[in-house]
């Protein structure tokens, strides 16, 4: 016998897990094509089994998968499912959830392949017979359909999928490592689309029949056996209604030390969580990391034996041994409302969503100055910026100057891929030291990245001195000129920390440092 694709994985009757060592993308890495198609998506999701290569005898078949246990009665069900002998190789459960995702969803060619298969399996049935009522049921095809996104955008590391409405149906398009990406295949049908947002707008419990107003909710699925969860935005467009769903990553709270902060960055952050009063705020465009970075925060605090209480619109994730608070306008519960109410719960720290509006910015500081330490964002581009922006929202200057302590700006760009990147020598001798460039590879889907890493730009406002020099000098250029040495942390050490680590490449170095020199 032998497999018509090579594979690392060992065959076995009997459980290997303690063997042998991989990854969930070396599993899809082993499945072939051929492998794959003795058994479709929804049935090896089922039984929980994905098939990596087939095995030739002289006159047999023998399917070899991977599987999370090697019994008779998973034999049994797999010859009847695919109809011959199988191998098995026993891998983890975490794992093979994964995997199986990734292998039949986990590139933009085979989803559009599924997403197409179930919707010309539609626009068959439906032109059999403009007689019959079209019963809603097909709400069977609008859940493969929407469980499919959910979760080819889990496995991807996706931070945004969107439903676009377009003339004569839908369009696709999905963020990943911060890129927007469109589906390379046709639009999904109007009817379609329409059940897909029916069926979208009862998991979040939002109002079915409202189509003409934006609404906003929530959602649990399930990927494997783990559960995902994601925020939802539906808003009216002219050509129908359009659907963002944002993917919540923080099953677990990272350590502050982990989030790949630099080490200067993180020591005058570790410093102002020390304090027992001020605010720290956390700036950056929408998915730029600020809400995990505020709970990274949050639950160092907390272990310290203080009380933490957060007030979001809306709440990200739970945490243990903390009162979170969901603002909701429409029965009156805003984020002033909801502030004075939480002062009454003894807290030592306060955890504010966003400062959206004046109202907000305004008690968030008052809370601040009367002994509560405050953490929340503020939708600003650059650390420099923010003090301008709360005087936009009316804060006195000087008010605002005296209670911030800290102003920590963050954006996430592309990591290279681990397993394919390539040192660059032109860059490594201007650089003084080993940079490293994109390749691509199958476990990059030949992108050359893969995940993403957190740049920092900081303004410390923790002593006398910093405090003198923002209230006398209001531009950014003066104030530059005038800050105190350390006070100031631009983007060029964080991403000089990043390039020596070999996270990102020189030109990233670059079109990064271009685009902000820009906005400024």
């Amino acid at each position: 016998m032998s497999f018509s694709d090579t594979s690392p994985l060992q065959q076995s009757s009997a459980p290997s897990v303690g063997k042998v060592s991989y990854h969930a993308s070396d599993l899809v890495l082993c499945s072939s094509d051929e492998a794959r198609s003795f058994l479709t998506f929804e049935q090896a999701s089922a039984i929980k089994t994905l098939p990596l290569g087939v095995m030739r005898g002289a006159h047999t078949l023998t399917l070899h998968c991977a599987c999370l246990s090697d019994s008779d009665d998973l034999r049994q069900r797999m010859r009847f499912a695919c109809g011959m002998d199988v191998t098995v190789t026993v891998v983890p459960a975490e794992l093979l959830e994964e995997a199986i995702v990734r292998a039949y969803l986990g590139s933009d060619q085979r989803l559009a392949s599924y997403l197409e298969k179930l919707t010309v399996g539609r626009e068959r049935q439906k032109g059999r017979s403009s007689t019959v009522i079209q019963h809603p049921e097909p709400q069977g095809d609008a859940a493969k359909f929407l469980t499919a996104l959910l979760e080819f955008g889990a496995v991807r590391g996706a931070s945004d999928l969107h439903l676009c409405p377009v003339a004569h149906g839908a369009v696709v398009k999905i963020r990943i490592d911060g890129e927007l990406l469109s589906q390379d295949s046709k639009p999904y049908p109007q009817a379609l689309h329409e059940q897909v947002m029916n069926r979208l707008k009862v998991l979040a419990g939002l109002d079915v029949a409202c189509k003409r107003l934006p609404q906003d909710g929530a959602i649990a699925f399930l990927v494997g056996g783990s559960e995902r969860s994601a925020r939802i935005s539906t808003l009216p467009a002219v050509q129908g209604e359009s659907a963002v769903i944002r993917f919540l990553h923080t099953h677990t709270t990272p350590r502050i030390s982990t989030l790949g902060l630099g080490a200067t960055t993180l020591a005058v952050l570790r410093k102002a969580l020390e304090k027992t009063h001020g605010i720290i705020l956390l700036t950056g465009p929408t998915g730029s990391g600020k809400t995990t970075t505020m709970y990274a925060a949050i639950v160092e605090l907390e272990r310290r034996g203080l009380n933490v209480v957060t007030v979001e619109d809306p709440v990200e994730a739970p945490l243990a041994n903390m009162v979170q608070v969901q603002v909701n306008e429409a029965q009156g519960l805003d984020y002033p409302r909801a502030i004075r109410s939480v002062l009454r719960h003894d807290p030592d720290v306060l955890l504010i969503g966003e400062m959206r509006d004046s109202a907000s910015a305004r008690i968030g500081l008052e809370v601040a100055s009367t002994g509560h330490l405050t953490l929340s964002s503020l939708h600003v581009g650059s650390a420099l910026l923010a003090l301008e922006r709360l005087s936009a929202l009316g804060i006195p200057h000087e008010r605002s100057v005296s209670t911030v302590s800290l102003i920590l700006t963050q954006r996430l760009i592309a990591k290279l891929c681990v397993r394919c990147k390539i040192q660059d020598p032109g860059s490594s001798t201007l650089f003084g030291c080993t940079v490293f460039s994109p390749l691509g590879c199958a476990a990059c889907n030949n992108s050359g990245f893969s995940g993403r890493v957190v740049v920092t730009e900081l303004l410390d406002l923790q002593t006398q001195g910093a405090k003198d020099a923002a209230i006398r000098y209001r531009s950014v250029r003066e104030l530059l000129d005038h800050i105190p040495k350390g006070a100031f942390i631009p983007w060029t050490e964080s991403l000089e920390h990043l390039i020596s680590s070999g996270e990102i490449s020189a030109e990233q170095f670059q079109n990064f440092i271009d685009l902000e020199m820009l906005e400024l």
